[in-house]
């Protein structure tokens, strides 16, 4: 809190958050910790330990729509030396110089659960072609959750919990109001005004009388438009991927580097679009397939292949798989896959061949409609409630 304004700056909870879309911190002091012990998970007393978990994303900029954050290793020193900060202004701590020394040391905080997340630019209609063609679609060894509503897809898993989801229906049903109700109460605030509470107060009606709340609104207005072109994909990287991947421990916040989520994070797309590790360009239309089938196995092969193909286009695997034995429905499928063809949003397909969703689309970096830009200071999209140099000690 603000204490010149009582503005609340940010909200932090000893409790779960309730979804990506929370922008609390949540800080517990825990005192016991699982291991396995014969083989068996059991909880166990241990010394104290904190568990912080946020959105970074919201933390530094106040969103997630616009300027995503990368270079996990430097955002991980600035928001635990910031959180540090946060608790050490003004508060009297019995062992002061231990806790100052805690949120100095980002690099030795181990790392139990690190989302990664990739933003594309495409249009509503193009996202909406993207989920249809998408409705069959299986993930190896794991079910697919129902979701909130229909520009979602959910697949929890042990390791890793892949999302895919339309920025703009999220943004409008956890977002806007929220974040529009924080700028409204900072306004009421320099206004002199005691904040409201309730949500009639501060609702978009009543404020667009004046010029000051009607900028909010536009603000708030401008980045529903810009949430509306935004298609996310998020890796959830666990606990348990994190400690098989490092030997049956937890890893330190300086074993984590970009390149390792990145390659997480191809390794579930392709998992997803079975498309991903040819070395040839991938095809899609039925000239193409044809084609490369020809060239690859052979004109007699080929035309099995191109049949299978077919089937998988227009019913999706669940469908196909029943009609093939087990080990003939895979080897087609990797012979597919071998040969840089994929069976999602091809021109095989129940839908009109002109479609909005772009036939090279492919939710990696290279992809031309990747969202790359950052936030500035000055960004429109900076709702950051403290500006960083505001809380950093000077080095």
């Amino acid at each position: 809190m603000e204490l010149a304004t009582g503005e609340v700056l940010y909200e932090i909870t000893t409790g779960s958050l309730d979804g990506s879309y929370d922008s609390r911190i949540m800080f517990k002091v825990c005192r016991e910790d699982w291991i396995t012990l014969g083989g068996k998970l059991q909880q166990v007393p241990c010394s104290p330990f904190v568990i912080v978990e946020c959105s970074w994303h919201k933390f530094f900029h106040g969103q997630n729509v616009y300027g995503n954050p990368t270079d996990f290793q430097n955002l991980a020193r600035t928001f635990v030396n910031l959180l540090g900060e946060i608790f050490l202004d003004g508060s009297d701590f019995p062992d002061r110089s231990r806790f100052h020394e805690l949120f100095q040391a980002a690099d030795k905080w181990q790392v139990r659960r690190v989302d990664w997340a990739e933003v594309f630019h495409l249009s509503p209609a193009a996202q909406r072609e993207f989920f249809r063609s998408f409705r069959d679609v299986h993930f190896p060894r794991r079910a697919k959750k129902e979701a909130k509503y229909d520009s979602a897809l959910h697949y929890p898993g042990t390791f890793t919990t892949f999302r895919v989801y339309s920025k703009g229906p999220e943004f409008k049903l956890h977002g806007a109001a929220q974040l529009r109700k924080a700028l409204v109460r900072r306004q009421q605030i320099q206004d002199g005004q005691t904040p409201g509470n309730n949500e009639g107060e501060i609702s978009k009606k009543v404020v667009a009388g004046l010029n000051r709340y009607k900028y909010i609104n536009r603000k708030i207005d401008a980045l529903q438009r810009l949430a509306n072109w935004r298609l996310r994909f998020e890796v959830q990287v666990n606990a348990d991927k994190l400690h098989y991947d490092f030997k049956g421990r937890y890893p330190l916040v300086s074993e984590i580097n970009d390149e390792y989520l990145i390659g997480i994070y191809k390794e579930q797309i392709f998992k997803l679009f079975k498309e991903g590790k040819s070395e040839m360009e991938t095809v899609r239309t039925y000239d193409q397939v044809k084609a490369r089938l020809n060239n690859v196995h052979g004109k007699r092969s080929a035309n099995n292949l191109l049949s299978f193909w077919i089937q998988l286009s227009n019913r999706g695997e669940e469908a196909v798989r029943e009609e093939y034995s087990r080990s003939q429905f895979y080897d087609n499928r990797k012979k597919l896959v071998d040969a840089g063809i994929s069976w999602h949003s091809t021109d095989v397909f129940i839908i009109p061949q002109d479609t909005a969703l772009p036939r090279d689309f492919f939710p990696i970096q290279a992809d031309p409609r990747r969202c790359i830009a950052k936030v500035s200071a000055n960004s429109i999209f900076n709702f950051c409630p403290v500006e960083q140099h505001q809380l950093l000690k000077a080095a």
